[in-house]
């Protein structure tokens, strides 16, 4: 395994992260359980989960204290999350989390699912970050840290006006120009820096034609690929995946096994052929976020690269949006647009964005039955 610092905190985590949302038979906590020792043993020491990852938080509660027992406290830590509003119920999540988790103590405690520079405010306003300083003083939260979705120069700007210790991120060979602006940020900062989604959900490795520009040795899969390209990147503390089984498993730690360094010349071209594989995909420049109604352009266009890659799938656009964005169904946001035309001048692509964002109202007013 390889281990990298994780910012200044003096602590070294693996460059393979494991994340509790995506376990295969969450019913079955005894065998996702097992999943999370067996993760464990491969030298995996950070784990990531959330309140509302289902039963996530219950699932490390039967693996923790084993895994305690067998190898110590120190040998793993444990990332989770509140989306709180107000000191009070951050307190009362994080209480909760501790108790399912059968734990003392949460090494990586994160304000969840920051959305925009307007939801950090009101949270901090509120006193958030406070009784985060609150609990670490009481040793119940050894770092704090921030998981968002904002965009690159979004983030640089919270990270710029709190001194949180790590960031955690949705960053992967499909969206890294979205989020290139943050990374560079945390990085030069200092702070731990997280990849979540590192596979794009899985979209990577289930079109590996597609992707297959991301290979750079004889007989690697596309997910070991995806996987490299972020191993070659510096800034980058930690890949967090989300383990759906043993098999999953054994891939990531064939990546690791089989890394090999590039010359930055080869990672650049990568990067280039990215952005021009995805000729008809939105790159997530940001220009056209202006919106006259406050429709986040670039999220929506972000879940339609996700109906085109899955060839027109209305669920990864549903799937895309709640768990990646957390916008449901009925969020006004996809019935506001007025067909202005303000987006379509801006886009530096000149996307179709008015019919783009047609289909998805449609899609999101019914939503089909889960697969």
């Amino acid at each position: 395994m390889i281990y990298n610092e994780y910012g200044k905190s003096g602590i070294k985590i693996s460059a393979i992260s494991c994340g509790g949302m995506r376990f295969e038979k969450t019913e079955d906590t005894d065998a996702a359980a097992e999943l999370v020792k067996k993760i464990h043993s491969n030298g995996i020491n950070y784990f990531d989960t959330a309140p509302g990852y289902t039963n996530s938080e219950q699932i490390f509660g039967k693996a923790l204290p084993e895994i305690i027992r067998k190898s110590g406290r120190e040998s793993f830590y444990i990332s989770t999350k509140t989306s709180a509003e107000t000191p009070s119920a951050a307190k009362k999540d994080l209480e909760t989390s501790l108790s399912r988790m059968n734990l003392s103590y949460i090494d990586f405690y994160h304000m969840w699912c920051v959305m925009d520079i307007q939801d950090y405010e009101t949270r901090k306003k509120n006193g958030v970050l406070k009784i985060f300083e609150q609990l670490k003083d009481e040793g119940l939260v050894k770092h704090i840290c921030i998981s968002t979705h904002m965009s690159g120069d979004d983030i640089k700007k919270v990270i710029d006006d709190y001194d949180f210790e790590g960031v955690l991120l949705g960053y992967s060979a499909m969206n890294f120009n979205y989020r290139e602006r943050g990374v560079d940020a945390a990085s030069s900062k200092g702070l731990g820096v997280i990849a979540m989604n590192p596979l794009g959900g899985g979209v990577i490795p289930q079109n590996p034609k597609l992707f297959s520009f991301l290979k750079t040795q004889e007989n690697e899969a596309v997910a070991e690929a995806a996987i490299r390209f972020l191993l070659n990147d510096d800034r980058i503390t930690s890949s967090l995946i989300g383990f759906s089984n043993e098999g999953q498993l054994n891939e990531a730690m064939s990546a690791i096994a089989g890394f090999k360094k590039i010359s930055e010349t080869k990672r650049e071209k990568i990067r280039k052929q990215l952005k021009e594989a995805f000729n008809e995909f939105c790159t997530a420049c940001g220009y056209c976020n202006s919106c006259p109604q406050n429709i986040p352009i670039p999220k929506m266009m972000d879940a339609f690269n996700y109906y085109l890659i899955e060839k027109d799938s209305r669920q990864a656009v549903i799937n895309r949006f709640k768990w990646h964005w957390c916008l449901a169904p009925d969020d006004e946001l996809f019935r506001k647009c007025v067909k202005c035309g303000k987006c379509e001048k801006l886009c530096t692509q000149k996307l179709p964005i008015i019919k783009r964002l047609e289909i998805i109202r449609e899609i999101m007013s019914n939503e089909p039955d889960k697969k």
